[in-house]
């Protein structure tokens, strides 16, 4: 169900009140808007079962997050969590769009986000695609039925991608680069011994301030990263030649044979052969 009300027309707003499959299984909104007061404003609750998008195409104020405040000028995103408790204030006039969202996956996606930009703001490096994804979001919540569910879910799955993808561009591209090096060594050396000693030095970096960037930027370990493309290496082995399983583990940089079948498991939810056959059939 859909409510709609407009103030004027630079503010405006919608309510919506999912349905259960939407909000046990979907990204789904709660409430989307667009607002432009005439004057100082101030919103914000203490406790809140939702994630806040919100872009400031005009103008600039502050927002609090958890008792923390940051300020948010034109052109800066944030994404917060309102469980935590929220509020957004500005002393003149400013521009604000703005989706109130949640969804099974929400939680989640919003940590993975919040740990790769560091804090709740990021700079948007292409302020159209936000107010184009923003209308997307909206025309979506505008439809009734199943396909505007599924198309709000698509859009906001796109929105947090964009947001994900402006907060890695936030690193120094100096370091951005240096991890990007990293990343691809270990995909095209994989079979080989892979230490952390060895990764800090291609990388010139503290090999402790490698291992803690390198998760901050791509959500997830060195060691994952090593485990996934000795994995993908296999996969490609597996499907497309006839070598062992045991052959194919060893000249992926996994020895033992038990832990390369325990590894693939584990990164593929089957056995190695039982990928093969999949594939084979």
């Amino acid at each position: 169900m859909k409510t709609g009300h407009n103030a004027n027309s630079a503010s405006r707003r919608l309510l919506c009140t999912p349905d259960d499959f939407a909000r046990t299984s979907l990204l789904h909104v709660q409430e989307i808007g667009e607002l432009a007061p005439s004057g100082p404003n101030e919103s914000g609750r203490a406790s809140l079962g939702s994630f806040l998008f919100l872009f400031v195409e005009e103008g600039k104020g502050t927002i609090h997050e958890g008792g923390e405040a940051h300020p948010l000028r034109a052109g800066e995103c944030a994404l917060l969590d309102c469980h935590r408790g929220y509020g957004h204030a500005a002393q003149a006039p400013w521009r604000l769009l703005w989706i109130h969202f949640d969804g099974p996956t929400a939680a989640a996606l919003h940590a993975r986000w919040r740990e790769g930009a560091g804090g709740p703001v990021v700079r948007a490096t292409s302020p159209e695609r936000y107010r184009a994804l923003w209308q997307t979001v909206w025309d979506a919540a505008s439809a009734a039925g199943p396909v505007g569910d599924l198309q709000a879910n698509a859009a906001l799955a796109a929105l947090l991608a964009l947001l994900t993808e402006d907060a890695s561009s936030a690193a120094p591209d100096f370091r951005a680069r240096r991890l990007a090096k990293v990343y691809d060594w270990i995909e095209e050396h994989c079979a080989e011994e892979v230490t952390l000693d060895r990764l800090a030095a291609l990388a010139c970096l503290n090999k402790y301030t490698l291992a803690r960037e390198f998760a901050a930027r791509y959500g997830f370990t060195l060691g994952k990263a090593v485990a996934k493309a000795r994995i993908a290496r296999a996969k490609r082995m597996l499907r497309f030649t006839d070598e062992t399983v045991e052959a194919i583990g060893a000249r992926c940089g996994v020895e033992d044979p038990n832990y390369f079948a325990r590894l693939f498991r584990r990164v593929e939810g089957v056995s190695p052969s039982a990928f093969r056959r999949q594939w084979r059939r």
